[in-house]
């Protein structure tokens, strides 16, 4: 066993798992029964939602850490948060007890994500370094592949770049071939092939229902804000929508080839076409960021996980002796 700050710093570490799991569980049944309401908010409000979704287990973990520590238990004024939710013995740590074997699980799990995404990570890197290798500069981070199918798309983490292939520089006009730059161009802007492996990192702590569901949303989120990141008059976005369409129909007498199959690669034409086309071409009003509602539910997931955390180590205590 480990006494003092060491020991402090294993509880508080533990303290750290438990509420991120209980968290992860409460904000997944959230997702889960607003995700078909999603749509009805702006692009910019979808991205932030589903961000929050997938950063809030980290945030209310360490919101509860730090409610845990001696810097708010032992404080006069936070008297009130030991009646609350306390932890036995947090000077003492046991190698043989729950509270390591959790704490070494989840270290592992979280290892076994971190190696996942740092390979394909790698061999992202140097996809997108033979391609541009390969490829021929047509402009600015814009390259064009040799390659009869029909493709275009944003890759690259640190330095990322737009390729568009030939042969779907062969078959479609120039008018639709600006209109696919500008919208690789603003998976450029906003570092989207970066942001994309990172959400796919976190969303990996939650099941495999919900971790679909999540990045499926964004990759969509992803495309409409690229679609209408240059659109300033609807006639604009009448174009792009046709764009789409057109693309769709070339698109779909081929298939992807191996190499260009990447989940880091953003493609122009690989989702949802028809929600794209619909988020184009509707003048609906769309519900703006709900901080409110967002701010109330966090402070109270971090509530129930506080209290959580201490009913539950009180039940796994009156199983378990350590």
């Amino acid at each position: 066993m480990i006494y003092g700050f060491w020991a402090l710093a294993l509880n508080l570490l533990t303290i750290a798992v438990l509420a991120f799991i209980v968290a992860n569980g409460f904000i997944s049944l959230t997702f889960w029964s607003i995700k078909n309401k999603i749509q009805r908010y702006t692009v910019s409000t979808r991205k932030s939602l589903l961000w929050l979704s997938v950063l809030s287990p980290w945030i209310i973990a360490l919101s509860v850490t730090l409610l845990f520590s001696p810097l708010f238990q032992s404080g006069a004024m936070f008297v009130w948060l030991t009646e609350l939710a306390h932890w036995h013995h947090p000077n003492i740590y046991y190698f043989l007890s729950w509270h390591s074997i959790s704490l070494i699980l989840f270290i592992g799990f979280s290892l076994t994500i971190a190696i996942r995404s740092l390979v394909v990570a790698y061999k992202n890197h140097y996809q997108i370094i033979l391609l541009r290798t390969l490829a021929t500069k047509k402009s600015e981070n814009v390259f064009i592949i040799d390659s009869s199918i029909p493709t275009a798309f944003t890759g690259g983490l640190i330095k990322p770049s737009c390729f568009i292939s030939t042969g779907l520089m062969e078959q479609l006009d120039s008018d639709d071939i600006e209109i696919i730059i500008q919208h690789e161009l603003a998976h450029l802007h906003y570092a989207d092939p970066l942001k994309k492996w990172f959400f796919s990192l976190l969303s990996s702590y939650f099941s495999p229902n919900v971790k679909k569901v999540l990045k499926s949303m964004m990759a969509i989120t992803m495309e409409q804000a690229a679609d209408s990141f240059f659109v300033k008059t609807q006639q604009q976005a009448h174009n792009v929508a046709s764009t789409l369409v057109r693309f769709t129909k070339l698109a779909a007498k081929y298939s992807i080839h191996e190499q260009f199959k990447s989940e880091l690669l953003v493609h122009f034409c690989r989702q949802s076409i028809e929600q794209r086309v619909l988020e184009l071409l509707n003048d609906t009003q769309l519900k703006p960021f709900p901080m409110k509602v967002v701010l109330l539910t966090i402070i109270l997931l971090a509530v129930i996980s506080m209290t959580s955390v201490d009913s539950l180590h009180h039940a796994i205590e009156t199983l378990f002796d350590h």
